[in-house]
C-alpha cells in the first residue's frame, strides 16, 4: 500500500532523473562518433581524421604529418576490433543545468590488421563541449601501444 502512495509522489521525479542522466551520458551518441573514426582508420582517410582535431591542437601539431607518420608504422591496414570501452569520461553543468564540459576517451579493444597483428591499446581523447574554450573541442590525441615494442604512437597531444 505504501508503494502506491509513494510512487506517485516520487515515481515520476525519479523517471525524469533518469531520462535526464541517459540524455545527458557521454558515451550514449560516442559509438556513432567512434565507429565512423574507425572506418577513417580502415581507409587511412588523413583528411577526415585531421578535421577531427581541436583547433588548439591542429595549431599545436601538425596532425597530418603525424598521421602518415603513424599510417606508416601501423603493422598493416586496421580492419577490425573486438569491442569499444570508455575507461575516462567527464561531464559537467552550469547553474542552469546545461551541459558546459564534457570529454571522453575511447578505446579501440582488439584493433586487427590485414597482417593479423592485434593491437590491445589503440584509442583516443575527445573534448565533446567546452563552453569556456570552444577551439579545445575536438579529438586532442590519438594513440596506439605498438605490441611489439610497448612504445606509444601518438598523433596530437598537449
Amino acid at each position: 500500500m505504501s508503494l502506491v502512495l509513494v510512487f506517485p509522489l516520487f515515481g515520476c521525479t525519479f523517471i525524469e532523473r533518469a531520462v535526464k542522466a541517459y540524455e545527458d551520458d557521454p558515451k550514449r551518441d560516442e559509438k556513432e562518433y567512434a565507429e565512423q573514426v574507425f572506418e577513417y582508420l580502415k581507409n587511412e582517410d588523413i583528411d577526415s581524421l585531421c578535421e577531427l582535431f581541436a583547433p588548439e591542437v591542429s595549431e599545436d601539431h601538425s596532425v597530418r604529418a603525424e598521421w602518415k607518420y603513424f599510417f606508416s608504422h601501423l603493422d598493416g591496414k586496421a580492419v577490425s576490433y573486438k569491442s569499444i570501452s570508455y575507461p575516462n569520461e567527464g561531464l559537467g553543468k552550469d547553474q542552469n543545468g546545461e551541459i558546459c564540459d564534457s570529454h571522453i576517451s575511447v578505446n579501440f579493444n582488439g584493433v586487427k590488421t590485414d597482417k593479423g597483428t592485434v593491437y590491445e591499446e589503440f584509442g583516443y581523447y575527445r573534448v565533446k563541449v567546452s563552453s569556456n574554450d570552444p577551439d579545445s573541442e575536438g579529438m586532442h590525441v590519438f594513440t596506439l601501444k605498438d605490441p611489439e615494442t610497448g612504445e606509444w604512437l601518438t598523433v596530437g597531444g598537449e
